[in-house]
């Protein structure tokens, strides 16, 4: 009988871990963090414009970042040909989504540059609505400013030399 107890005690405590072990399993997993170094492109907006550029996320809170990019607004058929900017941008994460809301710091330089007065004055900051991925190396969703186009962003990988 006292073999009997011991078999039935060994086969309870076996199922609570096992049970235990399964439930640690299905808990999800935190997002991963956006801080790091990113390069990023939209898809194609009207007059065939892309904005594409580099953005640097630092993390300033368990859920707030700061960061700071350099974006090129070029377009194929209209002027100007190319904006370069500089930005600065505070992001916040909830779960997997990452919210970027931009402040252009300075227009750098403009194609034509005679164009250069206009763009101070009509370019607006670029802001993004993204997910980052399971991996923790992209992030697509959409660039919103004037208009709005589907962007992806892609960590860019430190190189160790």
């Amino acid at each position: 009988m006292k073999h009997i107890h011991r078999l039935g005690f060994a086969a309870v405590l076996a199922c609570m871990t096992a049970t235990h072990s399964f439930a640690d399993d299905t808990k999800p997993k935190p997002a991963p963090s956006p801080a790091g170094s990113w390069s990023f492109k939209t898809q194609p907006m009207g007059y065939g414009c892309v904005l594409s550029g580099d953005m640097t996320i630092t993390k300033t809170s368990s859920k707030s970042f700061k960061c700071r990019f350099k974006a090129v607004w070029s377009c194929k058929t209209r002027a100007p040909k190319a904006v370069n900017t500089d930005q600065s941008c505070i992001a916040t994460q909830t779960g997997d989504n990452l919210i970027i809301t931009s402040r252009i710091e300075k227009i750098t330089k403009v194609d034509p540059p005679e164009m250069l007065e206009v763009s101070k004055s009509n370019y607006a900051a670029d802001h993004f609505n993204v997910t980052i991925n399971a991996h923790g190396d992209e992030m697509d969703g959409l660039f919103k400013s004037y208009g709005q186009s589907p962007v992806k962003f892609r960590r860019q990988q430190d190189l160790v030399g």
